[in-house]
């Protein structure tokens, strides 16, 4: 292989390298080290098992469990409070995308046990992660806990939420009263909702009363 062809493969997309490895357009023995171990980190996370990878790239296993090594050592952390906050502004920006895709599944035409169901771990992904901030102490335990600036965010857009679900749930209950579809696991599974909600909605009205107690009353 020529030089100009390394550059052009080094330019390449790593999916479309292995795809071009896996049908034999790509000899695997052409890949620079850096753009072998890019290939080794993206099969390996794919699920690929490393006896699996040393066969698509046509190395032993051992180079392959050094290249491993190398690609940990590359991605290595060091512990920070920056390192800490990237982490979690993640970890909530996945599963804001994971609710949105529960929610466009509630409003399709999908059966009521279904849409029921996206409902409901729609519901469980927010609440899991207040507990997972909570534990990681971005959220209060308590709500007296609560200092003035934080406790003033709760705002009618939650009451909205809480609507709206609420009108979710009811418009799955009228189709499947309709349609006779609703079985007793599901009909559980939204009556287990109703009360997380009301249990959620009691909280924030707590948090609200806590915040008006801790500014003298005052509001924003």
């Amino acid at each position: 292989m020529s030089k100009i062809e390394a550059v052009q493969n080094e330019d390449q997309p790593i999916l479309s390298l292995i795809q071009k490895i896996k049908t034999g357009a790509l000899k695997p023995e052409n890949l620079s080290i850096e753009m072998r171990q890019q290939c080794v980190e993206v099969l390996y996370i794919e699920g690929w098992t490393i006896n699996e990878i040393a066969q698509i790239l046509c190395k032993c296993d051992r180079t392959i469990r050094r290249d491993l090594d190398e690609i940990r050592e590359k991605r290595a952390l060091t512990p920070g409070i920056d390192l800490a906050k990237q982490i979690i502004g993640e970890m909530v920006m996945k599963s804001r995308a994971n609710q949105a895709r529960l929610k466009k599944i509630s409003r399709e035409k999908a059966s009521v046990s279904e849409r029921a169901q996206a409902i409901y771990y729609a519901h469980r992904i927010e609440m899991d992660v207040v507990a997972r901030l909570q534990t990681l102490g971005y959220l209060p335990l308590k709500p007296h806990e609560i200092v003035a600036d934080v406790s003033h965010r709760v705002t009618i857009d939650d009451e909205k939420s809480f609507e709206e679900l609420r009108d979710q749930i009811g418009e799955l209950e009228r189709i499947s009263e309709e349609n006779k579809e609703l079985s007793p696991e599901v009909s559980g599974e939204l009556e287990r909702l109703k009360r997380r909600i009301e249990k959620a909605e009691i909280q924030n009205n707590v948090v609200r009363i806590s915040s008006k107690q801790e500014t003298g009353g005052r509001d924003e």
